[in-house]
């Protein structure tokens, strides 16, 4: 009970800071292609193609594509709650390009009939026209594999909060929020067969950060009020489909890859 008090306590967290603005973005559609290849009794290599499409034509810039990632990554199973693996992305965009190499470590565990797992990823960025950085990733999940006939289907909700932390000494602590950016993701894996399986998904991602709004001035050039720096949440609507395939080995709910 105690870990689900904690789940929920990280869903809510983003709701107890002091009053900021909210925009919203376009909606965003996310289709990835995920393969994966079992190596020996524990390991498990994995590739995935994801394209990121918005709704808004303006900000598409590859193409009709608004970033196209590809993801080389390897998952290792020391226990049968216990998995760690790295990865090193690609994604192109219109700008910037970034490439990213992470390593996880993940807890497959259980809770009140629903498996919860929690991961934690450290990525390191390199970014182009920015110097690079690191970011640390913490994710819980909560969800269920239900028998539906012959198959199964695998409804879950995870939330994932992003912290970003720049090298050097140039940033303004005053101006630097505790958390970056959140992801509330609820989705749905149907298992058409032992080895293949697609997930829609909707995410609700939202970006915080510090904007300064100038100051506002009458018809006659005086001063009516100051500018100030706010707090502002970005918040993007997405909707995405992943179609899983495992060549040669039916992978698990505690798996980086499910």
């Amino acid at each position: 009970m105690k870990k689900f008090y904690f789940f929920l306590s990280l869903l809510v967290l983003p709701l107890l800071s002091t009053a900021q603005s909210k925009i919203s973005a376009p909606t965003a559609i996310w289709p990835e292609l995920q393969l994966s290849y079992g190596l020996g009794e524990n390991g498990l290599l994995f590739l995935q193609n994801q394209y990121r499409i918005n709704t808004d034509g303006r900000y598409n810039g590859v193409g009709n594509f608004e970033r196209i990632e590809f993801t080389l990554g390897y998952e290792h199973a020391f226990t049968d709650h216990w998995l760690a693996g790295a990865m090193f992305r690609y994604a192109k965009e219109d700008m910037p390009s970034s490439n990213f190499t992470s390593a996880f470590l993940r807890h497959a565990g259980n809770i009140k009939g629903l498996y919860f797992n929690k991961q934690l990823t450290l990525d390191y960025v390199n970014q182009e026209r920015r110097d690079p950085f690191a970011r640390f990733r913490l994710m819980v999940e909560l969800g269920k594999r239900i028998p539906v006939g012959a198959r199964f289907l695998t409804p879950s909700l995870s939330y994932e909060m992003l912290v970003v932390k720049d090298f050097g000494d140039e940033t303004n602590e005053l101006l630097v929020r505790t958390i970056d950016r959140t992801r509330l993701r609820v989705d749905a894996t149907y298992e058409i067969s032992d080895k293949l399986r697609v997930t829609p998904y909707f995410l609700r991602q939202t970006d915080y950060y510090f904007v300064e709004v100038g100051p506002k001035y009458d018809e006659d050039g005086m001063l009516v009020e100051q500018g100030y720096t706010t707090k502002r949440n970005r918040i993007s609507p997405v909707f995405g489909l992943e179609l899983k395939y495992a060549f040669n080995r039916a992978t698990s709910t505690g798996s980086y890859t499910y």
